[in-house]
């Protein structure tokens, strides 16, 4: 990517001060009352869809009332019963489905009864419906109490600045952290489910899904990629993704891409060193859980693998140890990692790129989630302007926000905790942060929490407290 990167950064460049041309000052006044009015409706189309879940909590409360008075002697069978009364009810008034129905009304109660922070920001527009369901379905997945609310209490702030993709990635890891069971059990019981199943579709066409361990999927993608590429010459016709497919096919039927050798893939995978010392990393997994974590003992911290989150700490412990097709990168203080080559090369040494690539994860422009691994290693500071190749001066942009930022009028600054600041042609700010920033805040916020419940007295006197 570095003489990719070298090419932009000789092309044309957005100057300045056209910007100032009375016909480009017009366009830019248009365009920012139209964005205001955009921002508006936002807004309040999430509060209309906070409103409709309050709605749908409380009918289905009324519901459940009238459940009890019209089947005393059977509580259970006729609360459920009426439930789907009220879904079908629901349904045929809206022209929708009953199962979406039962889907929005469990949404509703959840948010109403267990997640009332995240119902606010959905009212006042902080986070938009998208967000909200993520938040809703990842909470679920945790134990009622105490670690429902601590992950509100993370994830809910950075629902109000990253987009629903990178959002549900961020989440997710912190899910992970919170959860009460161990994931290396939960990884086991997981991995016990692998399944392949097919399904049907339209035009001759059908769909193969295969569910096993992350690292296995991960590491078969980058290798269908990495053939896929091979093949993609001048004259080749196919696309990439029609190259990736056929290429699986080949392998699996004995076609003619099976026979084009066996292509490394190269997987980062973060280990705390503290989790890498404390088992050993030569222990044998068990017949048929080659990357299950299959160890016992003590929790440590999860490794990290690279574009997916977290996995348990037997699986992370066997590639550093084992897997020669896995990068080992040990987080430690004192890793003598290189920050800074100053003026003395553009070129960013690999250490330094790896150590970037981790930070980063993505691209740095605000919304974009194209992994850094895809991604031209840029000089915020450019080169040409006296830019140091220095980890406070370098930050991941995907080829078209890279073209953004030479050509257009989109500028950007970096902080020395590697803190984007992007300006746009509005004037408009947004921030960017290393996908770690994200993962620890969220961490310290729910610690923050459970202490606050854990200090809480238990409620006294006679119901309602």
């Amino acid at each position: 990517m570095e003489a990719m990167s070298s090419e932009l950064g000789r092309g044309p460049r957005f100057e300045a001060p056209r910007a100032f041309h009375p016909g480009v000052v017009q366009v830019r006044r248009g365009q920012e009352r139209l964005l205001r009015r955009l921002e508006e409706l936002h807004r309040e189309a999430a509060a209309l869809e906070a409103e409709r879940m309050r709605v749908l909590a409380e009918y289905a409360t009324l519901t459940d009332r009238g459940a009890v008075l019209l089947h005393p002697d059977r509580p259970v069978e006729g609360r459920a019963m009426e439930r789907r009364s009220m879904a079908a009810e629901i349904a045929t008034a809206l022209r929708v489905s009953e199962r979406s129905v039962h889907a929005d009304v469990d949404d509703a109660e959840t948010l109403v009864r267990e997640l009332p922070t995240t119902l606010e920001a959905l009212s006042a527009g902080a986070v938009s419906r998208q967000h909200a369901r993520k938040i809703v379905a990842q909470a679920c997945s945790l134990p009622e109490g105490a670690a429902r609310t601590a992950f509100e209490a993370a994830v809910l702030p950075l629902a109000e600045t990253l987009t629903p993709a990178r959002f549900h990635t961020t989440a997710t890891r912190l899910r992970e952290r919170l959860h009460p069971e161990s994931i290396t059990t939960r990884t086991r019981q997981a991995f016990g489910e692998r399944s392949v199943w097919l399904e049907p579709g339209w035009d001759g066409m059908a769909s193969l899904h295969l569910t096993t361990s992350a690292e296995n999927v991960y590491a078969i993608e980058q290798r269908l990629d990495a053939h896929a590429r091979a093949l993609n010459t001048v004259d080749e016709p196919r696309t990439i993704g029609q190259l990736r497919v056929d290429v699986a096919v080949d392998m699996l039927l004995g076609g003619p891409a099976a026979t084009l050798g066996t292509v490394p893939v190269a997987l980062l995978v973060t280990v705390p060193a503290l989790t890498l010392a404390d088992s050993d990393p030569a222990a044998a997994a068990p017949d048929g859980a080659r990357s299950a974590g299959a160890g016992g003992g003590v929790e440590q911290e999860p490794g990290t693998l690279s574009g997916y989150g977290p996995i348990c700490p037997d699986t992370a412990r066997r590639l550093a140890g084992l897997a020669p097709t896995f990068t080992r990168i040990l987080t430690r203080p004192d890793t003598g990692e290189i920050v800074s080559v100053g003026r003395d090369s553009y070129r960013v040494p690999a250490a330094m790129r790896r150590r970037l690539r981790l930070e980063d994860e993505i691209c740095r422009f605000p919304g974009c989630g194209r992994p850094a691994s895809a991604c031209d290693a840029d000089h915020t500071l450019d080169w040409q302007y006296d830019g140091e190749t220095a980890t406070t001066n370098l930050s991941h942009l995907c080829r078209g926000h890279h073209r953004l930022k030479q050509a257009t009028g989109w500028d950007v600054t970096q902080e020395d905790d590697r803190t984007l600041t992007w300006t746009s042609p509005l004037g408009r700010t947004s921030t960017t942060h290393p996908a770690a920033r994200a993962l620890l805040d969220g961490t310290r916020r729910a610690q923050e929490t459970l202490a606050r419940i854990r200090d809480t007295p238990p409620p006294t006197g006679p119901p309602p407290y």
